[in-house]
């Protein structure tokens, strides 16, 4: 099987983590074909797979039959993704989706996921398992509030319980303030911990075991938050901690460690049981998870450990694909392009070497 390509479905290639997954798959040795699936025909990563559909939103009534009959018709091997509300479908679903199609659901159970979404139920984990975490309080809780910001003044940072990409924070710098975040519900406010310029992102991969075959770190600047510039490194601590976590969170593949340096420490508030954003960077570098993760759990290859990358640095810009018009008319008239790189659509080569 390892020279047949594989039918890799990847979900949501609108979005800025699956299209890096996309970059991953192209980066790697694996023969592969790729599905791209998105809800909209003005989705970019649908013009540079191999065969596009236009599919319902994962919150749809619809969508897990919608799924299984995809993954049957295309003889999907694997099915990947970057976005969180598909990632918390399939995980509730990963074992019908395996048994009734056969393709391997890359993604954690749903208790390891429900954890990781809820930035509350994070930092409760964190403190159960004994790691370092940032102090925390509900949204609803008003005496947490009060002893919050008795013990760490201001700011303080609020942030909703369920979300990303830096949807929702604020920053909290006085008692009005205090008072506007306890009437938010389903909230999280946090004592704020180390500086922007000590946040680290760290990838970490595990194999059928439970073992952490390799981990990754960067320190990060971001932009919306997003990983607008990273730089790569050793950084042992960072690492260490991340593999800790990911191990003690019983991750399955891929899984996303956030922490900021302090003086104790590295401390971690956010974990994402899933691939990264920054995949392709790591995937550049030879840190290629997206594959690691298919030659494994696909493949049944043993998973070897991942290099050790201690220097490299990235920034990401805007660029432009610009759409051939019958390629987007037929998809968004028929749902399907069985061919969407046989019509002459452009990328931007601006910067390209």
């Amino acid at each position: 099987m390892a020279n047949t390509p594989l039918n890799i479905l990847v979900l949501a290639v609108g979005g800025n983590v699956s299209q890096g997954i996309l970059k991953a798959l192209a980066l790697s040795t694996l023969p592969h074909r790729v599905v791209g699936v998105d809800v909209s025909a003005a989705q970019f990563g649908l013009y540079t797979v191999d065969c596009a559909y236009v599919g319902p939103w994962a919150s749809d009534p619809a969508f897990l039959d919608w799924l299984l009959a995809l993954c049957r018709k295309e003889r999907i091997d694997a099915i990947l993704t970057g976005a969180e509300q598909v990632v918390q479908v399939l995980a509730a679903n990963k074992a019908l989706i395996e048994s009734q199609t056969g393709a391997y659901c890359c993604v954690s159970s749903q208790s390891v996921i429900e954890t990781g979404d809820d930035k509350l139920l994070t930092c409760e984990w964190l403190r159960e398992q004994e790691f370092l975490f940032p102090a925390f309080a509900a949204s609803e809780d008003t005496v947490a509030l009060q002893r919050l910001r008795d013990i760490h003044g201001f700011p303080l940072i609020a942030k909703p319980r369920i979300g990303g990409g830096a949807r929702g924070l604020f920053m909290i710098e006085d008692d009005a303030d205090l008072e506007y975040a306890s009437r938010k519900k389903r909230y999280v406010v946090q004592a704020v911990v180390g500086s922007d310029d000590t946040e680290y992102t760290a990838g970490c991969v595990t194999d059928r075991d439970g073992h952490v075959q390799g981990s990754i770190a960067m320190r990060r600047v971001l932009l919306s938050g997003t990983t607008y510039r990273a730089y790569l490194g050793d950084f042992p601590e960072v690492r260490a901690v991340a593999a800790a976590i990911t191990k003690a969170l019983g991750a399955e593949g891929p899984c996303n460690i956030q922490l900021r340096m302090t003086d104790a420490g590295p401390i971690c508030f956010e974990i994402n049981p899933r691939f990264s954003g920054t995949a392709p960077l790591r995937a550049h570098y030879g840190f290629n998870e997206v594959e690691a993760v298919l030659r494994h759990y696909v493949l049944g290859e043993a998973m070897t450990p991942m290099p050790v990358v201690t220097e490299g640095i990235a920034l990401r810009y805007w660029n432009e694909l610009y759409v051939n018009p019958t390629a987007h008319s037929r998809l968004e008239s028929e749902a399907m392009l069985a061919a969407p790189k046989d019509f002459p659509s452009r990328i931007e080569p601006y910067g390209m070497t």
